[in-house]
């Protein structure tokens, strides 16, 4: 919440052509900024590397919405959680035509939904109201709210369980600590497990174990990465430096900004050996304000970069080796991405 208060290629200039089809590109989620009803996707087309801003809006008539927090496709639909709009928009993956827009309301209060997981043809959501909804993505009726912990975040699918991050943060300072696990057949809290303060986003691996970003206090307690073994219910921190994080196969791809010193880093862990392979993929001074990776099937990283949280961010391309391959120019706050053959 505290980002709420607050290139060696040439970059190619955006254009303003709504693509016929969607395919060999990125659709990129612009968080934009809270309260000014201006997030939006952007269309990134890698065969002449042109930018389309503003691709909802052109298709839809309308806004997107307001802080849009997680960007996510099941099945033959894209979903976007909406944070400041207290909505789920729901697209057809091919056409970007909104589905339905799903208003999280309860007894007249905006929920706020922050991420997104699914299992079986059910969407799981966290809500800073304190509680996960159950999306049937069929029917795409909210169908039952499981009570959780204080403004809970972060939520990953592992087997037929849901952990979720419980990050207590807008009653910052005093934060929560926990993430529970939820047996997904009963949608019963079966754990809880103590992982630091304000713990933030989730990952898992095949081996049955569970990554978290604890955020810390953004200041004498840092942002690390904390170990869940569920064998044992051990929880180990790795004292690795980590804000948010992305899985490709066998490797976690840890992202960090230093709100204090505004430096960003971008490292790499092996999931099958748990050790730190690379503490410096992205050479240091390539990215401004570090918002996440994403990593591709060929080994290329995508780093979005947020360029001080109120400028038209990037997305910056790197080889496996942390060489710069291209820059892209979209809007504010770029956050997720989805990759299009």
């Amino acid at each position: 919440m505290l980002l709420i208060l607050v290139s060696c290629k040439k970059e190619e200039p955006p254009v303003t052509a709504t693509p016929e089809t969607f395919k060999n590109g990125y659709l990129v989620l612009n968080e934009g900024l809270f309260q000014q009803n201006n997030s939006t996707l952007s269309w990134i087309d890698l065969s002449d590397h042109s930018v389309t801003e503003n691709i909802f809006s052109s298709i839809n008539n309308r806004p997107l919405g307001d802080t849009g927090n997680d960007l996510k496709r099941y099945g033959g639909k894209v979903y976007i959680v909406l944070n400041g709009s207290s909505t789920v928009e729901v697209l057809n993956a091919q056409t970007l035509k909104s589905i339905r827009q799903i208003n999280l309301i309860y007894n007249q209060q905006p929920q706020q939904p922050r991420s997104i997981a699914f299992s079986g043809g059910k969407a799981y959501i966290s809500s800073y109201d304190g509680y996960i909804n159950v999306l049937d993505t069929v029917s795409l009726t909210i169908t039952n709210r499981i009570a959780v912990g204080n403004n809970p975040e972060g939520v990953v699918v592992l087997g037929d369980y849901l952990y979720v991050a419980n990050s207590g943060g807008l009653n910052f300072p005093n934060v929560d600590s926990t993430v529970f696990k939820i047996n997904l057949n009963t949608l019963a809290i079966e754990q809880s497990f103590h992982v630091g303060a304000n713990p933030r986003q989730l990952e898992c691996d095949s081996q049955g174990n569970i990554y978290v970003v604890k955020q810390g206090n953004y200041s004498t307690d840092p942002a690390e990465l904390i170990f869940i073994n569920t064998s044992t219910n051990a929880v180990t921190n790795l004292v690795i430096p980590a804000t948010t994080l992305f899985k490709s196969d066998q490797l976690l791809y840890i992202s960090y900004y230093n709100f204090n010193t505004q430096q960003s880093n971008v490292s790499l862990y092996n999931l099958s050996t748990q050790t730190l392979v690379n503490n410096s993929l992205i050479p240091a001074g390539s990215i401004q304000t570090l918002y996440g990776v994403h990593a591709l099937d060929n080994g290329d990283v995508v780093c979005f970069d947020a360029q001080g949280f109120t400028n038209s961010g990037y997305l910056k391309k790197f080889d496996a080796n942390g060489n710069l391959l291209n820059t892209f120019s979209v809007a504010l706050n770029p956050n997720k991405l989805i990759y299009y053959e």
